[in-house]
């Protein structure tokens, strides 16, 4: 299998609200494609941007949407710049690697190079992104179905005007044999790392770990990562990348939603049928940091806190790490009541 990463008009013209052609949802979504895409360029996985650029005269604007975009400011011209322009988003950093082609309606592949681009590759899969899903997203799930490739699209890094829009036609393309995935499961199977519950042969390397990421003020001690592997293995997961353990997310599932200091001594403060999912750290070993293992763990943790029909995560952090665990949907509740280290913490929750 060999896959390429498509992007489509993940643009200004549609993300940004002072275009008539804003699509209300698509500017969450450029947080989860800009790791996606940098993880495709890690892997050496072509990233194609499929953008739209319209003539300054509108000769080439299709006819639904010519009257909108006239009198919307002519978003979505040449060169342009600004909130009505061609320009993608900074954080996705475009590189002289990346391919570029310019479609002229919905679907990437209609009357554009795409298809001989992806042949001249090898490709054989491809993963969407962008928006929007019922047209740009949904056509070329079609047509790349009907030229015989494989398609994978990411949910989170696709988007519609309402949750309603976007949830039937991801079924839509589920039962037309697109395979619906999300930006963490592809970056777990793009990173080679096997997530699985600690067991208690795991425990030095996770002693080992926990030292070298924290201060002995704020490290759990060896006894005390062993009675968390033996009271909740089921979530103390592991990451392990060709045979080693390289970082874990563990945290007993509590009955409040607030964590206290006295739970990181008290492995019996877990119970599986509690409300609350907690996080009592995430940690990836220094030597294996830069590669979004930390993510992909804490992803795992909540995708199980989801599955076991948790009502939150939650977790305590320090105040420079508030914007790391935003990008996840954590909101801060503010100053904790947490003295843990001797340090200021903030509670956060992620609702479920």
């Amino acid at each position: 299998m060999k896959q390429a990463l498509i992007v489509i008009d993940m643009q200004n013209g549609f993300l940004n609200p002072e275009s008539p052609l804003c699509i209300r949802m698509a500017r969450a979504t450029v947080p989860a494609c800009a790791r996606v895409i940098a993880a495709c360029r890690r892997a050496e996985i072509p990233v194609i941007f499929i953008n739209r650029a319209y003539r300054a005269d509108g000769s080439d604007v299709e006819l639904a949407r010519r009257q909108v975009w006239e009198e919307g400011g002519k978003p979505l011209t040449p060169g342009s710049t600004g909130p009505l322009s061609v320009e993608n988003p900074p954080e996705f950093g475009r590189r002289p690697g990346d391919y570029e082609i310019i479609k002229p309606r919905y679907s990437a592949f209609f009357q554009t190079s795409l298809d001989l681009l992806l042949r001249r590759l090898g490709v054989d899969t491809v993963v969407l992104t962008g928006t929007t899903t019922p047209n740009c997203i949904r056509t070329t799930c079609y047509d790349a179905l009907s030229l015989d490739y494989q398609v994978e699209i990411l949910e989170d890094c696709c988007s519609s005007n309402t949750e309603y829009i976007q949830q039937a036609n991801l079924l839509d393309m589920r039962n037309a044999g697109a395979f619906i995935s999300s930006s963490a499961l592809f970056m777990r199977k793009l990173s080679g790392l096997t997530v699985r519950p600690a067991q208690m042969e795991d425990l030095d390397r996770c002693a080992e770990i926990e030292s070298a990421c924290f201060p002995p003020e704020q490290a759990a001690s060896r006894e005390a990562i062993r009675g968390r592997i033996a009271a909740w293995p089921e979530t103390f997961l592991v990451g392990e990348l060709n045979g080693q353990i390289v970082g874990y997310a563990m945290g007993p599932v509590i009955a409040s939603p607030v964590i206290a200091d006295e739970m990181f001594a008290d492995p019996s403060c877990g119970w599986y049928h509690n409300p609350y999912q907690s996080v009592f750290s995430l940690a990836v070993h220094p030597d294996f940091r830069g590669r979004s293992y930390g993510r992909i763990l804490l992803e795992a943790l909540i995708e199980e806190a989801r599955r076991a029909g948790r009502q939150a995560v939650v977790l305590t952090c320090r105040e420079e790490k508030l914007a790391y665990y935003e990008s996840f949907g954590f909101e801060s509740r503010g100053v904790s009541q947490s003295v843990h280290g001797g340090v200021v913490w903030y509670d956060m929750v992620l609702p479920l």
